[in-house]
C-alpha cells in the first residue's frame, strides 16, 4: 500500500514538474527581459514624460531668464522677486488663508455631519447621505456662480429679498469677500471629510464609546473624548487633503476675488501667464511656492498622520449600536438639512430660476420667463455645444485611458516580484499629486508647446489630466487590489498564463467594484476640472469648464447658469450610470 502511495506521489510531483516546464519556458537572461520587468519599465517611461519631464522642465524654468525668442540664461531674479514684491506676499498670506479656512470649517461640519449618520439615531438618514453628497458631484466653481447670484451685493436674490422684506437699508451679505470664497468652498468641501471619516465611524467598536457612558460621560463629551480621537487619522488625513486643494483652487477666487480686490497666488499666475509682456519665469516661482505648500501638506499626511496607529477594529465582533441623541437627534437633523439647504437647494434652485428668467434683476419674475437661455446653450451656441462634446471625450475616453494605465501600475506596485522596482514605479506615479492643478497645466504648456504634440491640443489636455489625477484613480485600484489574495494571480501564472493575460482574465474581473469606482471618480473630476484647463486649453479644445468661466466673464447671468446647469446634469447622470454598471452602492466605505 505505501509502495503503491510512494509511486503515485512521485508521478504527481514528475507531472507537475513537467507542467510547469511545459508551460513556463526559461525566461531569456535569467529573467531580465520577461513580460513583468517590461511592463515595469515601459510603467517607468510613460510616468517619466507624463510627469517628471513636466515638472523637470517646470522647475528649470522658474531660474530662467525669459525672452521672446526663449530662454536667456541661469537667474535667481525670478524668485527673489517672488519674496519681495507686496502684491506675490499678500497673494500667498490670501492663498494660506482660504486653504487653512476651508480645511476648518470643512472639517468641524463634516465630521459632525459623518458622526450623526454613522454613529447617532437622526432622522432620516437613509434621505440626508446621498443629498449630503451630491456637492461631491459638482464643481466648486458652479457653486460660486450660483452665490455670485444668491448673494452678489446688488443683484444677490437672498439680498434683495432681505431688503424688501425688512426694509434694511444696506445688502447684509457680500460674496464678493474672504468670507464669501471660504464659505463656498466649505460647503463644496463637507462632502470630502464626510467621506474621509465615515468608513472609520462606522467600523468603530461601539463598547468603547459604551464604557465613557457607564463612566457618566455624556453624549457630547463623549463624542469629543473618544470618537472622534479614535477617528483622529482619517480626520487629519482629510484635513490636510482639503487644505492642499484648497490652496490650488482657481475658480472661486478668480470669479469672487477680483471685484474685492483678493487675489491668491492661483489667480496670480494666471494674470501673469496672460498679461503682456509674459512673465514666465515669475510665473512659475510663484507656481512654485504653491507645489511647496502643497509637498509640504502631503508630506505631513504621509510621514507624520498616516504611519500614527489607532485601532478601533479588532478580532472580537460586535454588534452595531446607535447612540440615542433624545431631541437633540432633531438639532442634528437641522443642521443637516441647513447644510443641504445651503449647498444643494440654494444654489442650484438659484441657478435654475436665473436660467428662465432673459434677464437677471435680482428675483425670479413672471415678465422675464424664457426659454431662450437654454435653446440657445443646446441648440444655437456652437462654443458650448463644442465644449460639451469635448468634456464627454475626456470624461469618457481619457478616464477609460487613465483607468487602464491604472489597473497596470496597482499590479505592477502590489504583485510585481521585484520590490525595488516596484517601490520606484508608486513613487513616481504618486509624485502628481503634489502637483496643483494650475502648476500642471503650466507644466504642460512650457514644456509641449514647441513639439509637434501641441498640435493635438484635445490630446495634450487629456494627457495632463491623466497625469494630474492618475495618483486619486491609482489608489482607488490599489486598496481594493492589497483586499485581494495574490494567490488567484498565481494559480494563474502557475497554469501557464502571462501576466498580462492574468490582469485580464483573472484581476481585472476581481477589481471590477474598484475599476468603475475609480472610474467614476475620474470621470467626474475630467468633466469639471478648470486649472488645469485653464492655460492649456486652446479654442478648440476648450472643455466645459474653461468654457463655463468664459461665458461667465461675457454672458448674461441666465446663460451661465443654463450651462452650469447641463454641467450639474451631466455629472450627476454620469454618476448614476458609473454606479449602476459597477454596482457601486455606496462611495464611503
Amino acid at each position: 500500500m505505501s509502495t503503491e502511495s510512494d509511486e503515485a506521489q512521485s508521478s504527481l510531483n514528475t507531472g507537475a514538474a513537467a507542467a510547469q516546464a511545459a508551460v513556463a519556458p526559461v525566461p531569456l537572461f535569467g529573467g531580465l527581459f520577461n513580460t513583468e520587468n517590461f511592463t515595469k519599465i515601459g510603467s517607468l517611461v510613460l510616468l517619466t514624460i507624463l510627469a517628471i519631464i513636466p515638472i523637470g522642465v517646470y522647475v528649470w524654468s522658474s531660474f530662467q531668464i525669459h525672452v521672446e525668442t526663449g530662454w536667456a540664461g541661469f537667474t535667481l531674479n525670478n524668485y527673489i522677486s517672488t519674496f519681495t514684491e507686496p502684491k506675490i506676499i499678500s497673494a500667498i498670506w490670501n492663498t494660506l488663508i482660504l486653504a487653512f479656512g476651508t480645511a476648518f470649517f470643512s472639517s468641524i461640519v463634516g465630521v459632525a455631519i459623518a458622526w450623526f449618520h454613522a454613529r447617532t439615531d437622526m432622522p432620516f438618514r437613509g434621505i440626508l447621505e446621498p443629498l449630503t453628497l451630491i456637492p461631491f458631484f459638482l464643481s466648486s466653481f458652479l457653486g460660486a456662480i450660483a452665490w455670485w447670484a444668491l448673494a452678489a451685493p446688488r443683484t444677490g436674490m437672498l439680498n434683495r429679498w432681505m431688503i424688501d422684506l425688512f426694509g434694511l437699508s444696506a445688502p447684509p451679505f457680500n460674496i464678493y469677500s474672504m468670507t464669501g470664497m471660504i464659505m463656498v468652498l466649505v460647503l463644496f468641501y463637507i462632502p470630502y471629510m464626510y467621506l474621509f471619516t465615515i468608513g472609520s465611524l462606522n467600523r468603530m467598536d461601539p463598547a468603547l464609546e459604551e464604557s465613557a457612558r457607564v463612566c457618566g460621560t455624556g453624549v457630547l463629551r463623549t463624542a469629543l473624548r473618544v470618537t472622534i480621537p479614535l477617528s483622529t487619522p482619517a480626520i487629519l488625513s482629510g484635513a490636510i487633503i482639503i487644505f492642499v486643494v484648497s490652496a490650488g483652487v482657481f475658480g472661486v477666487p478668480t470669479l469672487l476675488g477680483p471685484i474685492a480686490r483678493i487675489f491668491t497666488l492661483s489667480t496670480t499666475i494666471y494674470v501673469k501667464m496672460e498679461e503682456y509682456p509674459l512673465d514666465l519665469g515669475g510665473a512659475a516661482a510663484a507656481g512654485s511656492v504653491l507645489m511647496l505648500i502643497a509637498v509640504i501638506g502631503l508630506y505631513i499626511q504621509r510621514k507624520v498622520v498616516a504611519p500614527r496607529s489607532y485601532v478601533t477594529v479588532t478580532g472580537k465582533g460586535f454588534r452595531p449600536h446607535r447612540i440615542s441623541l433624545g431631541p437633540w437627534r432633531w438639532a442634528a437633523f437641522a443642521l443637516n438639512f441647513v447644510y443641504i439647504l445651503m449647498a444643494v437647494i440654494l444654489p442650484l434652485g438659484a441657478l435654475l430660476l436665473a436660467s428662465f428668467q432673459r434677464a437677471w434683476l435680482g428675483g425670479f419674475r413672471w415678465s422675464q420667463l424664457s426659454f431662450y437661455n437654454w435653446d440657445f446653450i443646446l441648440f444655437s451656441y456652437d462654443y458650448a455645444i463644442d465644449a460639451m462634446k469635448n468634456s464627454l471625450l475626456l470624461g469618457i475616453v481619457g478616464g477609460f485611458m487613465t483607468v487602464v494605465l491604472c489597473t497596470f501600475l496597482s499590479m505592477v506596485i502590489l504583485r510585481g516580484k521585484n520590490k525595488k522596482l516596484s517601490s520606484v514605479v508608486d513613487y513616481v506615479a504618486t509624485l502628481p499629486i503634489g502637483v496643483p492643478g494650475l502648476v500642471m497645466g503650466m507644466a504642460f504648456l512650457i514644456t509641449w508647446i514647441h513639439t509637434p504634440l501641441y498640435g493635438f491640443p484635445l490630446f495634450l489636455l487629456m494627457l495632463a489630466y491623466m497625469t494630474r489625477y492618475l495618483p486619486y484613480g491609482l489608489r482607488t485600484i490599489t486598496s481594493v487590489l492589497q483586499s485581494l489574495s495574490a494567490e488567484l494571480e498565481e494559480s494563474s501564472r502557475v497554469c501557464g498564463e502571462s501576466f498580462i493575460g492574468t490582469i485580464r482574465k483573472v484581476t481585472v474581473p476581481l477589481l471590477r467594484p474598484g475599476i468603475f469606482a475609480a472610474y467614476l471618480m475620474l470621470f467626474i473630476m475630467f468633466i469639471r476640472e478648470l486649472p488645469v484647463s485653464a492655460l492649456l486649453a486652446t479654442e478648440e479644445s476648450t472643455p466645459m469648464a474653461v468654457a463655463l468661466y468664459v461665458i461667465s466673464e461675457n454672458e448674461q447671468l441666465g446663460v451661465t447658469a443654463a450651462f452650469a446647469l447641463v454641467q450639474a446634469i451631466l455629472l450627476l447622470a454620469g454618476t448614476v450610470v458609473f454606479r449602476r454598471l459597477g454596482n457601486i452602492e455606496k462611495l464611503s466605505v
